[in-house]
């Protein structure tokens, strides 16, 4: 496993970091078990990086990672977040406004900490962070104060998907409290790296990029007959902006040789391969997944004329960015 440095922290984190959204059942149904055998495949594999959130699960997943951890805390990081009002209006808290008073903050985090088991956060994150709560002094004085009171070793954030993230990514590296922050980054959305990641680079601050796979336009699992579920969030997506970055996501077949197996492997070697990333953020569900993320991460990178070839790809395209719904640009 590749270890990179995270930012000005010191920390040595693992070139993947496992997601554990799966773990509270908002991918459906999951079995504790496999969920905890799952996490012991990663941490035997060198994955010493996990990412939770406080409303994955409404708190399941935040105590899964406890669970699994509870006898090699010292050899984790562990990173939450915090930002929606899940307690009061489950389900329905993505479309409430998200809450980052220093209160609201003082009683998130005793909640994560008890249901992760321990004394102390490795990273605490604005969970999709707003831009007027990243120009509010009030919660980042407040973070200053859980890292003084030992409550957390840093502060991140996490921003909007993709090219839409990347002003927010800017703004929140202004902060001297901000140690890392997270935003989309793939093959179809490659203005991150170019405008983004070298200043966050330059202020010091960790790179967590999610989103290797686009929401899977990136794994060759759909086609233009795709109709997704009613309770899929993708269904909102634009019918012809759906099939425009479908072909964007084929013309990447040309990466898939040996010893890349799949669309999804290309796509995530692609971006193991920016060394400005600390980690890259990837759900796994299953040891099996663990191991087949582990494998292309053992690959190492792609050599400079596969990367520019991508670049030219990328930037032959008219379009780019996806067309979003208001509601999920905010």
């Amino acid at each position: 496993m590749e270890y990179r440095e995270f930012g000005r922290t010191g920390w040595k984190v693992s070139s993947l970091m496992m997601g554990t959204m799966q773990f509270g059942g908002d991918w459906g149904d999951q079995d504790d078990r496999d969920s905890i055998n799952t996490m012991h495949a990663a941490l035997d594999s060198g994955i010493n990086f996990f990412d939770t959130a406080d409303m994955y699960g409404f708190g399941k997943a935040e105590s899964i990672v406890g669970r699994a951890v509870k006898n090699r805390r010292d050899d984790v990081y562990i990173a939450t977040k915090f930002g929606y009002q899940w307690e009061q209006f489950g389900a329905a808290c993505g479309g409430e406004p998200r809450i980052y008073s220093g209160q609201f903050v003082r009683d998130a985090i005793e909640g994560s900490l008890r249901r992760l088991d321990t004394d102390y956060i490795d990273l605490y994150q604005a969970h999709n962070c707003p831009p007027e709560m990243l120009a509010s002094e009030e919660w980042w004085d407040e973070m200053g104060k859980l890292t003084q009171e030992g409550k957390i070793r840093s502060v991140g954030v996490t921003v909007g998907p993709g090219d839409y993230g990347v002003p927010d990514a800017i703004e929140a590296a202004g902060h001297a409290e901000c140690g890392s922050v997270m935003i989309a980054y793939h093959l179809l959305s490659q203005l991150p790296s170019r405008v983004a990641f070298p200043h966050l680079r330059e202020n010091g601050v960790g790179i967590i990029s999610r989103g290797p796979l686009a929401t899977g336009l990136l794994t060759g699992a759909y086609d233009k007959n795709t109709v997704f579920p009613e309770n899929d969030t993708r269904r909102w997506w634009h019918r012809d902006d759906f099939l425009r970055r479908l072909e964007q996501a084929g013309a990447f077949e040309f990466l898939v040789e040996d010893p890349v197996k799949t669309r999804a492997e290309a796509a995530l070697r692609f971006v193991l391969s920016n060394k400005d990333i600390s980690t890259v953020l990837v759900g796994m569900q299953t040891p099996e997944q663990v191991n087949e993320n582990v494998r292309v991460a053992e690959m190492g990178s792609y050599d400079v004329t596969q990367l520019q070839q991508i670049a030219e790809l990328y930037d032959s395209w008219d379009e780019h960015e996806s067309w979003l719904p208001a509601e999920i640009k905010k």
